[in-house]
């Protein structure tokens, strides 16, 4: 435990080398991204991202996912997706960041406004798919395709594709949603659903393709 608080303290000293020792130290440690309690704080705290835990992927690469941006719990995140909660302001003058990010050393203030983003739980985001700052909502066990763009909230369940993405159909009928959600089968941990496994391991009925256009 000492160890583990000694390397989220040296996370804090900004180095890009550094960092991706630490982080992958603390996998080693805590078993990989799956269940790492230290990653995610430090994602939180330096970052300003929020992961569920079990969820693995590109929310745990550096700024592929913008602040402000909360993810459930068991979500499967391609590495190459990517969440942007911000435009470039197109009514300033120029568009470059020099003249809105402070980090950059030019200006004070960084006055561009974040869109919080909630990313549900048990969803799964494809390869190059991209989230665009509009967007406030992906609903529990969401679907998104391989390079979809995404340019407004997608219900639960809904699988999308395209650019920009549209809804190609559900998962499951509306009953089935609906008893899914309400029972919020992510709150668990994974080794209280073990004696469920076999529910897990089994289509439900109308349930629709395992495949989606473009998938990885």
């Amino acid at each position: 435990m000492k160890l583990n608080k000694l390397l989220f303290y040296l996370y804090s000293k900004n180095n890009m080398r550094r960092r991706g020792w630490i982080k992958n130290l603390i996998c080693r440690i805590e078993g990989g991204e799956y269940y790492s309690q230290t990653l995610r704080d430090i994602y939180s705290s330096y970052h300003q991202v929020k992961i569920g835990m079990y969820t693995h992927g590109g929310c745990f690469v550096p700024g592929k996912f913008d602040r402000f941006t909360t993810i459930g719990r068991y979500c499967s995140i391609a590495m190459t997706a990517t969440a942007m909660n911000r435009n470039h302001p197109l009514g300033y003058k120029s568009t470059h960041a020099f003249f809105f990010n402070p980090k950059l050393k030019y200006c004070e203030l960084d006055e561009i406004s974040y869109t919080p983003l909630v990313i549900g739980s048990d969803v799964w985001i494809g390869h190059s798919a991209i989230i665009h700052p509009n967007v406030k909502s992906i609903g529990h066990g969401a679907v998104i395709g391989a390079g979809a763009v995404i340019n407004k909230d997608i219900p639960p369940y809904a699988v999308v594709v395209g650019n920009p993405a549209r809804i190609v159909r559900y998962r499951f009928s509306p009953e089935v949603i609906e008893e899914l959600l309400s029972g919020c089968w992510w709150d668990k941990d994974i080794d209280e659903l073990k004696s469920e496994m076999k529910e897990f391991q089994n289509f439900i009925r109308g349930s629709s393709s395992p495949s989606i256009p473009g998938d990885r």
